[in-house]
């Protein structure tokens, strides 16, 4: 830890020795910040780091949206990376329930759901990546949610700046910095089918000439919820928890310096599910269906999420050029507990009676997992910018170092045959990786730009796993369940894009590219009597992407983007299961899902995105809507011919926002958001079911005065509830109607 914290904070070393004897505030950027642009309307002028250096949307030779904090405060903001990315074309967020185990899906990319996989896309805050560990690394932390400045989506292929996993794509949650005023904000919201509590606010304090501080803090309280284990009076849908985040910024000289030191303590929605299984099945002759929002489990649900960070943020204009230097620490402790069974003895003993289960179907009441683990990142970055009137050039390295305390303790009721109460399989990964990158643009012409990026990458991961019995704590499960193995790859990925400026505020482009998603080990291993055990190891997953698309500005305060892309991946990573159900007489416990090398495969898509500022009389009003049809299927291997899994054919949003003046410092507001998806297949099997079609309507509509504002809002409006997963005997439902209220003051 004492060489971690060293190493956090050894960048500070930068600004001492460089600074000048004043303070000084940074000149602001030619192009609009993302606050201004989104009330104009220009989407376009908003400034981005998408490609690691300061540049205006309209003018970055990719697919990119941007995500401001007006157009959040504007919905009522986000908690959940569903909310956060609601609005998006391409991009599924995959609901497991609970934040632990959910991900994000862009372009087709693959999903590693319920495994200690990696996730196919990037995820950064402040430029670190946080991504990877056993549990909770394939999805962003209601701590990243606190206190956004904007967030940068960008999607398709981004290996060459962003690095491992970036297949899909990548998204940055940029956290409001300190600025040089004093200003704030905070909000109360309650939801009354929940009655759910949560608060949220941040303060920004100048200290001087270039020195600044900024505090925020969330808080929630959820006692209740929709999904109800009547067997422990819990719900499993229910919140606890805080967060604290604190930044210093010192602007000396030509030297700008963000410290930030965050922390969260959170209990979390929990997963949950269904038991469905219909009447006829074998072992089950009256069937066994339960209520879709009370399941009665022995074991209390329950899924917590703990997080420690700390990052320092160097920058320096060195005239000409400009330094970044990034380095972060992340510690993020997750934990959840599972009813393998999904009843409890009460409950079944009831069913057997009731002609619903076998008196002989295998189920045992005491079976349940406690998943636990521990994952440190500390990662460092330092990329150099710089450029001419027809040059701009960019090179970085990059170092991660990974480690992932991670243990399953499975029990179960002990008899004569087996007097065993269970098991604990703990297991211990560590990951190294180290990077060189960079780009070269040249306008060829005033309108024509010929841009390379080439990243060179080594990775390194070892895991250590064993099998303890919970009685006795000596070794068992013999050979096979004494792990030991390491894997070390290098990778060079490229991007090569040409652009040419159609108008002056009109861009098109064509792009390939690579990237690859760091292959590992599954720790989870099956029950012995799996028809298809787990497979320890798995290789890297490559692809190949091509990309043509144009963007811009054709009309004031409008903004457009349309893009069409073809990929091929190579060892494709995918999620399978290893046969186990209830239903299943030989392995009657809950499957255990693992990833595999599935082959080669093939993925493609459309996707637009417009959106239109306009006035209303005296009021304004801003439309953005977005849509996308993707699809992909397995080319060779056993699961040849077969759909991607997780990937609707069709994505599709729409935004309105609307402000209008009723007296002097009195503002009538409203927002309607609608996304929907259709089509789609559930899993890589040839009897997979079709993912659930929706349309979800979210109103919200209030009034400002001067600085302060309340709104009532309902989410869901009409009540949409529908299947987010489903495989073999378990369903997984969304989440019905919520309504409430929110009151907020900024200044």
């Amino acid at each position: 830890m004492k060489r971690k914290t060293h190493l956090l904070f050894c960048a500070t070393a930068v600004w001492t020795a460089m600074a000048g004897p004043s303070f000084a505030q940074d000149v602001a950027p030619a192009a609009l910040p993302a606050d201004a642009a989104s009330e104009a309307g220009d989407d376009g002028a908003i400034v981005v780091t998408a490609r690691r250096r300061e540049e205006r949307l309209s003018d970055i030779p990719t697919a990119a949206s941007v995500i401001d904090a007006a157009a959040l405060t504007d919905r009522g903001g986000a908690q959940t990376s569903g909310e956060l990315l609601a609005d998006q074309p391409s991009i599924r967020f995959n609901n497991l329930s609970s934040s632990v185990t959910s991900e994000i899906s862009i372009r087709a990319s693959s999903t590693a759901r319920a495994t200690n996989g990696d996730p196919s896309v990037g995820l950064y805050r402040n430029g670190s990546y946080i991504g990877g560990g056993a549990v909770g690394g394939r999805n962003f932390s209601r701590l990243d949610m606190l206190d956004i400045g904007r967030v940068e989506v960008l999607r398709g292929t981004q290996g060459a700046l962003y690095g491992r996993n970036a297949v899909g794509g990548a998204i940055n949650i940029i956290s409001a910095e300190p600025g040089f005023d004093l200003s704030g904000w905070a909000s109360a919201r309650y939801g009354f089918e929940t009655n759910s509590f949560q608060m949220q606010g941040a303060v920004n304090v100048p200290l001087g000439e270039g020195a600044a501080v900024r505090i925020s803090g969330d808080l929630v309280q959820q006692d209740k919820g929709f999904f109800y284990n009547p067997d422990n009076d819990v719900y499993f849908d229910r919140q606890k928890g805080h967060g604290l985040r604190g930044q210093l910024r010192l602007a000396r000289g030509p030297v700008d310096i963000v410290l930030l030191a965050e922390t969260q303590r959170l209990t979390t929605p929990a997963i949950h599910y269904q038991i469905f299984i219909p009447a006829g099945t074998p072992g089950f002759p009256g069937g066994y269906i339960q209520d879709r929002f009370r399941y009665p489990w022995s074991t209390a649900p329950r899924a917590s999420q703990d997080i420690d960070g700390l990052q320092a943020i160097v920058r320096v204009d060195l005239g000409g050029a400009r330094l970044n230097a990034t380095t972060f620490f992340r510690k993020r402790h997750s934990e959840y507990d599972l009813d393998n069974d999904g009843v409890s003895a009460a409950e079944l003993a009831r069913a057997r009676a009731a002609g619903q289960v076998g008196p002989a179907t295998p189920i045992d009441p005491g079976s349940a997992s406690y998943v636990v683990d521990t994952t440190d990142v500390l990662s460092q970055d330092l990329h150099v910018t710089g450029g001419s009137d027809r040059l701009t050039w960019l090179f970085g390295v990059e170092a991660m170092l990974l480690d992932s305390d991670f243990s399953v303790t499975t029990t179960r009721t002990p008899t004569l045959a087996n007097p065993s109460p269970g098991n604990v399989a703990p297991a211990r990964l560590h990951f190294e990786s180290y990077a060189a990158y960079g780009s070269l643009g040249l306008d060829l012409t005033d309108r024509l730009n010929l841009t390379g990026e080439l990243r060179y990458t080594r990775d390194s991961r070892s895991i250590s796993a064993r099998l303890y019995d919970l009685g006795t704590g000596l070794p068992t499960g013999g050979p096979t369940r004494v792990i030991d193995d390491s894997i070390e790859a290098d990778n060079l990925s490229y991007n090569a894009t040409l652009s040419y400026k159609l108008a002056p505020r009109i861009l098109a482009y064509a792009k390939a590219g690579s990237s690859y998603r760091a292959g590992g080990f599954n720790t989870r291993l099956s029950d012995p009597r799996a028809p298809s055990p787990v497979e320890v190891l798995f290789g890297n997953e490559n692809s190949t992407s091509y990309e043509v698309g144009i963007k811009g500005q054709p009309a004031r305060r409008g903004y457009f983007a349309i893009a069409g892309y073809y990929t091929d991946l190579r060892d494709l990573i995918a999620q399978v299961d290893d046969g186990c159900a209830l239903t299943n007489p030989t392995c009657p416990v809950a499957a255990v899902s693992y990833l595999t090398n599935a082959g080669n495969a093939k993925s493609w898509g459309i996707e637009a995105e417009y959106s239109q500022g306009f006035d209303i009389g005296a009021g304004s009003g801003r439309l953005a809507l977005s849509g996308s049809r993707q699809g992909g299927e397995v080319k060779s291997g056993r699961y040849a011919g077969l759909d991607l899994a997780q990937v609707p054919d069709w994505l599709a949003s729409a935004n309105l926002n609307l402000r209008y003046p009723i007296a002097r410092d009195v503002m009538l507001t409203g927002n309607i958001l609608v996304s929907a998806q259709w089509g789609g297949k559930q899993e890589l099997t040839p009897t997979s079911v079709d993912l659930d079609d929706y349309r979800l309507v979210n109103l919200r509509f209030g009034v400002e005065f001067g600085g302060f504002g309340i709104a009532a809002f309902a989410n869901n409006v009409f009540d949409k509830v529908y299947y987010v997963a489903q495989a073999p005997t378990i369903n997984r439902y969304s989440q019905p109607r919520v309504v409430g209220l929110e009151a907020r003051y900024s200044f």
